[in-house]
This record gives C-alpha cells, structure tokens and sequence, in this order.
C-alpha cells in the first residue's frame, strides 16, 4: 500500500494526517486536538501508527474501507440488517435476541474483543437463570456471528468464542407418547376449549402447530377425506404474523382426516361457508373460501396458553408431543416408514432415525408372535 503521514501543528495542538492510495485514488484520513506537547505528539503518532496498520491490514485482506475499525455493534446492525434480506425473520429475530445480551460489547472495535469479554457476558447469562441449553444455543450463534467477520469479511483472525466455558447440558428427556386412553382423555378434559381443535388436528393428524395456523378452509378437502398441507403461519418480520413458505419441501404434503375427526370438520366448515360473504369480482358473484380455519394471530402465544392448558389438566405433555403421539401411534401399528414420513412432512431417514425406538418395539412385538406361533 501505498502511503505517506505527517503529524503537525494545528488550531493550538497537534494533527496527524495519512494520505493513501486505493484502487488508483489518494485518499486522507486525519485526526486533530492532540495536546501541544511531547506527551500529545507521541500519543498522535500512536494512533496514526494504529490506523496505518488497519489499512495496511486491510489492504491485504481486502477489508472494505467502511470497515476498517468498525465496532462489535456496527458489525451487529450490518450482520442483522444483510441477514434480514435473505433468512426468515423468525431467525433474524432469534439472532437479534442473542446479540443484545452483548450489548455491553457494542463500542468496543471488533478485532479487539477478546475472549474474557465474551465470557463475562456468558457467566452473567448463567447468573441470570438462563438455562444451560439456552446458553449453548447463544454461544452457538455468537459463533456464528464472529465466523462471518473472520471468513467473509476478514475483520478478525480467530473467533473469540473458542474455549469458552459454560455448563454442561443435561442429556434431553426422551419425547413422550400418549396411549389411546391417554390421548381419549385428553380430548375428553379439554372439550369446550378454543384450543380443542387444534389439539384434535395435531393428534390426528400429525400437523405441526405453525401448519395448523396456517390453515384455510380451501385445504380442508371434505370429499377426499385429507388436509392439503400448503403453507403455515409464521413470523414474516420482527413483529407480524403471516402465511408464509413451510419447513422444507417435504412438508408440503395432503394427510389423510381420520374417520372420527372427519364430521367435526365438516360441520365447521359448512357453518363458515354460511357466513362467508359473497363479493363482486368482474360483475360476477363468486364464494371466497380462502380464509383462516383458526384467526389467532401469534404462534407463540397460542403454543404457551396451550401448554399451560394441558399441564393444568394434568397431562404433562406439549402441542408438539401430540405431533410425536400421532407418529408413534402410526408406526408401532404397522404403517410403514415411508408412508409415516409422507404423513409427517418428513424425509424417510428423519423419521426411521427419531422413532427407531418404535421399530424396536416391533421388532420385540413380532419376535413374541413368532414364539408363539412357530
């Protein structure tokens, strides 16, 4: 790189000025209000030194002048900002959670943030009462994070979040599965509920809960006897619920509506018809049967007073759970993987992997019979 400094006298103190040249343009950077002393000028040519080695850093590796001494909270606002355009905002908004607990860091540049800064800030999560699973989730995107500066942006040369120490996570419960007497009480205590449907859809059905938010009475398919699964409501932006794309491509998928839900939905749906308004679209009378089976607005919400609903039944179990009770129930009767995969918006790998348990019970299962009957 080329480029030449000069520190000088200035409005009654000392200035330091660095010309350089990028991409075949001088450009300066400059600095005044250093004291009209020994201890000021030595303090100038300090700093100009320092910002002289950033450019000729950057130089190098190709850091963007913007860049250059950019700190850890600028580099938040861009990392969200770019993420934003590309990732779903219930991701976006995750991150964003995460990187303002490290709100302490934002002043401090980047390059410069070490690793006992990062793990102060973990140890105060722990003080807080942050789970250590939670913790490890943090961790993991501030890894994230501080892998973009280093591998896309060269802002850094390792990650300050290497060797941090936090708690050990507790090995996970394993999911749990209702009975069919369980799931027949289930039903039983909660009937009445504005959350019984829901309930009755992820049990028999298998929906997860952003897909059963998700639906309209056009992917009820009555005659057919299936749920078109097309979409799901979902966090669109940081604070709005919408339709949105669903987990994966194999989600997109019809399930078939078991006999006993079969008139419940039917009912419903012919009592929305009767109150759906008919409007006007080029002079002709049509019916608009693209509206929401359930209008509550925000997931979360849905999936914590649902919970606690269930708890205070006394049935310890969750809304996804039921997803888990439905899976199993198909399995352990005999529906093959493939087709239990199809149901679930799964791959047959996913599903043969989370309910090889099952299979196991099976395979115990048909070892008995063959006791008995060879």
């Amino acid at each position: 790189m080329q480029y030449s400094t000069l520190i000088r006298k200035k409005d009654k103190g000392y200035q330091y000025v660095i010309t350089y040249k990028v991409a075949n343009q001088w450009k300066t950077k400059s600095k005044q209000g250093y004291d009209l002393n020994k201890a000021g000028k030595e303090l100038a040519r300090i700093e100009m030194d320092a910002i002289v080695s950033e450019l000729k850093a950057a130089s190098i590796n190709k850091v963007s002048e913007d860049m250059i001494g950019i700190t850890f909270g600028q580099f938040r606002d861009k990392y969200l900002d770019h993420m934003s355009l590309y990732r779903e905002a219930k991701t976006v908004a995750s991150f964003k959670t995460v990187l303002n607990h490290f709100i302490g860091l934002n002043d401090i540049v980047l390059s410069k943030v070490s690793l006992s800064d990062v793990q102060e800030v973990m140890d105060n999560l722990s003080r807080i009462g942050l789970s250590p699973t939670s913790i490890h989730e943090y961790l993991g995107k501030l890894n994230t994070f501080f892998k973009s500066a280093m591998d896309e942006h060269n802002l850094i040369t390792s990650l300050p979040t290497k060797n941090i120490k936090i708690a050990k996570v507790k090995k996970s419960t394993e999911k749990r599965a209702l009975t069919k007497d369980e799931a027949d009480k289930l039903l039983e205590d909660i009937a009445g509920s504005k959350y019984y449907l829901i309930v009755l859809i992820a049990l028999k059905c298998g929906l997860r809960l952003g897909e059963i938010l998700g639906l309209t009475w056009d992917n009820i398919d009555i005659q057919n006897k299936v749920i078109k699964v097309t979409q799901q409501w979902k966090l669109i932006s940081e604070k709005e619920y919408g339709f949105g794309s669903l987990k994966s491509k194999n989600s997109n998928r019809e399930v078939p509506i078991p006999i006993k839900v079969l008139p419940i939905l039917k009912s419903l749906k012919d009592s929305s018809s009767k109150v759906v308004s008919m409007i006007v679209s080029d002079n002709k009378m049509i019916v608009e049967n693209h509206i929401r089976v359930f209008t509550f607005k925000n997931n979360s919400s849905v999936s914590v007073c649902l919970n606690s609903l269930l708890k205070k039944n006394g049935h310890n179990i969750t809304i996804h759970e039921l997803r888990h009770t439905y899976a199993t129930t198909l399995i352990s009767n005999g529906v093959p993987f493939k087709t239990a995969a199809q149901f679930l918006g799964h791959t047959v790998q996913q599903t043969m992997a989370t309910y090889s348990h099952v299979n196991d019970d099976m395979v115990k299962k048909a070892t008995n019979i063959i006791d008995n009957i060879l």
